[in-house]
């Protein structure tokens, strides 16, 4: 008589995750498998990943996090498991038909031994504030409540450095003079210096590279409303200029010059690219996708999103009076509009590249716009991390704005502006600094 197998309860750590943290990085399915932990991926989860698997931003990361999940599930790895109709019991203030909280009642009914499980801990983690809120609210105790940590990263507030006096041991033929780490203190890769309010130089390795007063690019020159010299604009075209820097992080407020002078940039230097390449993620206000309810083909869907790129080519039209020039590399599809969404699998080769509202990216999408960049490509990315309209998923710490610029600053080939100084209107300036 053959006899019923059983099963031996799986125990350990048990990790739930909220959809967030999956479409924040979608590695986690592999990341928290590690160490002999259960992944356990409430069905609540799986519903909402396939509703967002055709969102125009974050569809891709969906629709990978289902790639992953499903590899591990034919494989009969017992470290995943996705968890169906939770028990309610004793936790009647949360509602059965809302997936946040069905979240947290999965986590809860982890803590309770059964057949299947016998877990020591349960960890509940997710990006959403009020799902951690609910979740120590009704865990009492039993369930450990995290938000996911990694990949974060905090930039300490920028300033322009100044060093009063002008040096002894300037090269007026080179326009450059020894950088002395002992006399100008700690200065990065690429920083800009403004030197006795005289001159900006850009720090390059042992030596400072002096900036000409008349920088501009295709008629664009450092602008200020306050009349006096934007000298962080100035650095920033110098950076933006400078073939030997592969990669510029803009970052600063609204109407502080960012998209204007990384396009103006671009057209100035269109004779060493192919094609000048702007993406743009196609992110909402409140994070509230609409983009299927707008008519027309992926081009036409984009034209909102590209209204501010339209923009900043017209004004670069009428003061650098390029009109012809702009048509024509329009016409010739020598600027190209990208979509975030699909970018994926391409290389973008002997391309300049500005990825634009990157405040908006998880750290995972801006690896993935990163690694876009082929042979003797030049990417700008452009962001302001007061303006993250993703809320409910990334903040100032999390964005993968923040995430690249701290770690991959003060190196040779790449450069880091923050503009300080709203140039839209005396307006816009106000509201900047009091909203």
């Amino acid at each position: 008589m053959q006899t019923k197998r059983k099963y031996a309860p799986i125990k350990g750590t048990a990790i739930v995750a909220d959809t967030n943290i999956f479409i924040n990085n979608p590695n986690v399915v592999d990341i928290f498998r590690e160490n002999g932990n259960t992944l356990v991926i409430p069905l609540a989860v799986i519903m909402e990943l396939n509703r967002l698997k055709e969102r125009a931003d974050i569809g891709f990361d969906a629709r990978e996090v289902a790639k992953k999940i499903e590899k591990i599930q034919d494989s009969g790895d017992p470290s995943l498991v996705i968890f169906r109709n939770p028990n309610f019991k004793n936790i009647g203030d949360l509602n059965r038909n809302t997936p946040d909280h069905q979240i947290i009642a999965t986590a809860l009914a982890l803590k309770r031994k059964t057949k299947e499980f016998d877990f020591d801990r349960v960890r509940l983690v997710s990006r959403d504030r009020i799902v951690r809120i609910l979740g120590k609210k009704f865990g009492l105790g039993l369930i450990e409540v995290e938000d996911y940590i990694c990949e974060q990263a905090e930039l300490s507030k920028h300033r322009l450095i100044e060093i009063p006096g002008t040096p002894e041991n300037i090269c007026h033929d080179s326009l450059s003079f020894p950088y002395d780490p002992y006399v100008h203190l700690n200065i990065e890769e690429n920083e800009g210096v403004l030197f006795d309010e005289e001159f900006i130089a850009i720090r390059k390795s042992n030596r400072f590279k002096i900036l000409p007063p008349d920088i501009n690019a295709t008629g664009i020159f450092p602008y200020t409303l306050n009349g006096r010299e934007n000298w962080q604009q100035h650095i920033a075209l110098g950076q933006l200029l400078d073939r030997s820097i592969d990669l510029v992080f803009l970052q600063g407020g609204a109407g502080s010059g960012k998209t204007l002078l990384a396009l103006a940039s671009a057209i100035e230097q269109r004779k060493f690219y192919r094609e000048i390449i702007v993406i743009r993620p196609m992110i909402h206000l409140e994070d509230e996708d609409r983009m299927g309810f707008l008519p027309g083909d992926q081009d036409s869907k984009m034209s909102p999103w590209i209204k501010p790129i339209n923009q900043a080519l017209n004004l670069i039209r009428a003061i650098g009076k390029n009109d012809d020039l702009i048509t024509k590399l329009l016409e010739t599809k020598k600027i190209i509009f990208e979509s975030m969404d699909y970018i994926r699998g391409i290389t973008f080769s002997k391309a300049y590249i500005i990825i634009d509202e990157a405040q908006n990216l998880t750290p995972h999408q801006m690896k993935t716009s990163l690694t876009r960049a082929g042979k003797d490509s030049k990417v700008v990315i452009t962001g302001d991390l007061d303006q993250i309209d993703r809320q409910r998923r990334l903040d100032k710490k999390t964005s993968g704005l923040a995430y690249a610029i701290a770690k991959m600053r003060n190196h040779t080939s790449i450069a880091v502006s923050t503009f300080e100084e709203t140039v839209r209107s005396h307006l816009a300036s106000l509201a900047e600094e009091k909203l």
